[in-house]
């Protein structure tokens, strides 16, 4: 007796990370929509993946209509726009048939954390603008009939996202002292977890970040010494945007014990020096 065809699934804002999710659920034989605001855009990277595209604005419901089968996993990978709330609604009511929504936020809903280890108990209080929109978009979700899983992912990095692309060039800054830990993950491993959310009996926010977080003075550093460069310099945190500056030094390190007990993420990437 075969298995049962798999669930399809829809992407929703297939950018960096969504394309590496799609190329990953395509080679699984899995029936995948993926979407992007410019519906040529999406038709296109959809022909080369394989998939179906089509034209979504979270902003616009009627763009929605006939995009989500009935039993779909959604993954939402689209940024907040200007009215969170509102998207995030428009997104749970086209989802309402759906099997379960994965949405991708990120761990700067929460609160500074003076270098402590910050699991999902942690306060939600962002300090800049995109945390504040994600932290509207996740509570928004409560109002979703389907279940829904919130990964709160670190900083992303892999492929054409490079520190040390930046230190070559002598345009990475180190914001302040250089002391504020940041976690990050790896884009290989968020694909990992996006996907382990879709198909797992986990719900609720979890923590996506690797191993080591570390001080981003440190982490600068240690790549400006093996590229055979100068430092990158400091700057004052007053000389950057309210935005990079509130990115950069609310030092939290991002517990990731859920992904790991829960999601049964292993990852590939466990630290930032995987990356040397």
């Amino acid at each position: 007796m075969s298995s049962a065809a798999p669930a399809p699934w829809v992407i929703i804002g297939c950018g960096y990370t969504g394309a590496y999710v799609a190329r990953a659920l395509v080679g699984r034989g899995v029936p995948l929509t993926i979407t992007r605001r410019d519906r040529t855009a999406a038709e296109e990277l959809a022909q080369q993946l394989g998939a179906r595209g089509a034209g979504v604005d979270l902003g616009d419901p009627s763009t929605l209509e006939g995009v989500i089968p009935d039993g779909a996993v959604v993954v939402c990978l689209a940024p907040p726009g200007h009215d969170p709330a509102f998207e995030i609604q428009t997104l749970v009511e086209a989802a309402k048939a759906a099997s379960k929504i994965v949405y991708v936020s990120s761990t700067g809903v929460y609160a500074p954390a003076s270098g402590d280890w910050v699991d999902e108990r942690w306060p939600i209080a962002p300090t800049t603008a995109s945390g504040r929109a994600r932290a509207t978009a996740e509570a928004a979700l409560g109002q979703a009939k389907v279940p829904v899983v919130i990964l709160r992912a670190a900083g992303i990095h892999g492929p054409g996202r490079k520190m040390s692309d930046r230190i070559r060039e002598g345009t990475h800054r180190v914001i302040g002292d250089g002391s504020s830990h940041v976690s990050r993950i790896h884009v290989v491993d968020l694909v990992a977890a996006i996907i382990a959310a879709g198909t797992r009996p986990v719900t609720g926010a979890v923590n996506v970040a690797d191993d080591d977080p570390a001080p981003i003075g440190e982490v600068a550093d240690a790549f400006a010494a093996k590229l055979g460069v100068p430092p990158p310099p400091r700057v004052p945190v007053d000389s950057v945007s309210p935005e990079v500056a509130g990115m950069l030094t609310a030092n939290r390190r991002i517990s990731n014990r859920r992904m790991k007990e829960e999601l049964g993420v292993q990852l590939r990437y466990k630290s930032w020096r995987d990356g040397l």
